[in-house]
């Protein structure tokens, strides 16, 4: 695995190491651990949680380079040491700080807003997802000040990325056809984009629904269009399993109660897209007509021994997990805590978990001093993460106290996992 002299053979990418060495040759470093060769001390830095890794950086110029580069984090994953961490937007990511949460620390960090454009406002509906150390936020929905009439919300196709080791945005190559409430996926250096539409979460109804899908490739930074799906289909949610990616749920046309009140026709099936054919086939109904009304949140799992992913949804304070054989839904277990409102909610598979996440609103403190009368002052508010072990089939439950004093409204934000 190592050598004395020398790089680490199998560790990470050649070009990431001979960046590094010829870093430290510019600053004069011989060494980053006195008695040990370099090698051998990257692989000591890298087990070292990466919660650490900021303390870790102010022992030395030598360790602070070490730790900013894409060395440590690849070499961390060939090594096994690969943490996983929640990534969270709360709001219009160009206006709201991202945050981080680690579960093993139960600790927050914060990074900087995505970059704006003053003529935008409001984005909601957006996705965000992780591609190795990268994390890009897509699409949307939001409202345009050139536009008219300014009250309504157009689809946005923007893509940008966040590299957290050098803390930094860049905007890539926008999406063919802009879309928000939409399902995107991770799979072999490339991204693809299904469905999607212009609601924007102000409103319940209206906006435009499509079709259409695409294929971004991660390395060439280029869109590349995909058959669309049979039928259009918007609010849905995606996941791969295998080569293929799964489009589950969402809603299409919409119908009049009375011919006034505009209602949903929410989907109670879905389509798989193969890349070894390249089209899409029908996945039939998951439950029967008056079953339920719709699909529910959906967290997706990864690794089990068959092969298959498990899948799992939240309906107002029940978990079912999803049988592929038999395509249906059965009862897995019930939240310990019953929520106020399962739409308010995330689920998201963290670290072999299932996490539960409520949406909230802040308590406020009013000071009754005179001389602050005038003012209020804000205090932050726990969330109490509801935490379900599949294996174990036991729940625990977290309560943390995030650096952010605003609530958390799902449907205004996005989260996804990265593992660094």
């Amino acid at each position: 695995m190592v050598r004395s002299r020398g790089r680490i053979v199998n560790g990470a990418s050649g070009s990431s190491a001979s960046s590094l060495w010829l870093e430290f040759s510019t600053l004069g470093i011989r060494n980053l651990i006195p008695g040990l060769p370099n090698d051998l001390a990257c692989v000591c830095l890298a087990c070292v949680p990466l919660w650490q890794h900021g303390r870790l950086r102010s022992v030395c110029r030598s360790w602070n380079a070490a730790l900013s580069g894409d060395f440590i984090i690849q070499l961390r994953r060939k090594l096994g040491k690969g943490e996983e961490f929640l990534y969270l937007f709360r709001d219009d990511p160009s206006l709201c700080r991202g945050e981080v949460f680690d579960p093993r620390a139960q600790l927050w960090s914060t990074f900087s807003p995505m970059p704006c454009n003053p003529s935008r406002y409001s984005m909601s509906n957006f996705e965000c997802v992780a591609a190795g150390q990268q994390l890009y936020v897509l699409g949307g929905s939001l409202f345009d000040a050139r536009n008219f009439p300014m009250d309504r919300p157009v689809a946005s196709s923007s893509v940008f990325k966040y590299d957290p080791v050098r803390s930094q945005w860049e905007q890539c190559q926008d999406m063919k056809t802009p879309r928000g409430s939409f399902a995107c996926g991770i799979f072999q250096g490339c991204l693809i984009v299904a469905g999607g539409g212009s609601r924007h979460a102000q409103f319940r109804a209206g906006g435009d629904r499509i079709c259409e899908a695409e294929k971004y490739d991660l390395a060439r930074d280029s869109w590349e269009s995909l058959p669309g799906l049979h039928s259009i289909r918007a609010g849905c949610s995606g996941f791969f399993v295998g080569d293929e990616f799964w489009v589950i749920g969402g809603y299409g046309e919409a119908r009049t109660i009375s011919g006034v009140l505009p209602v949903d026709e929410h989907y109670n099936d879905g389509e798989v897209f193969s890349f070894g054919s390249g089209s899409w086939r029908k996945l039939e109904a998951m439950w029967e007509d008056g079953e339920r009304l719709r699909l529910g949140r959906i967290a997706v799992l990864y690794g089990d021994v068959d092969g298959l992913p498990s899948v799992f949804m939240l309906e107002n304070s029940k978990l079912l997990r999803y049988d592929f054989g038999s395509n249906r839904w059965y009862p897995e277990s019930e939240l310990p805590s019953p929520l106020a409102a399962e739409s308010s909610c995330r689920l998201v598979g963290l670290d072999g978990e299932v996490y539960v996440i409520p949406g909230g609103v802040n308590e406020q403190r009013y000071e009754r001093s005179p001389r602050s009368w005038s003012r209020s002052t804000t205090r932050r508010c726990n969330i109490l993460f509801q935490i379900y072990h599949p294996v174990k089939r036991t729940w625990r439950a977290v309560v943390t106290k995030p650096p952010l004093d605003h609530q958390h409204n799902p449907p205004w934000g996005a989260m996804c996992v990265m593992k660094l």
